[in-house]
């Protein structure tokens, strides 16, 4: 995999070929690491249990 330069750093410098490369890259890596996610620890999910995804999709 081709890692980013400090030029390619430089947001407001690239061409529209070079920002759309430098999105794929990044969403290329975020979809590698989802197992490496921790579960959720903040937001509305925190309390959410088994029990809760269950009875909302009606497999209670």
């Amino acid at each position: 995999m081709q890692m980013l330069g400090d030029d390619d750093l430089d947001l407001r410098g690239l061409s529209d070929e070079e920002l759309e490369r430098a999105w794929d890259l990044w969403f290329d890596l975020a979809q590698h690491t989802n197992d490496a996610d921790p579960p959720y620890a903040h937001g509305v999910f925190v309390r959410l249990t088994s029990e809760d995804v269950a009875a909302e999709s009606g497999a209670a």
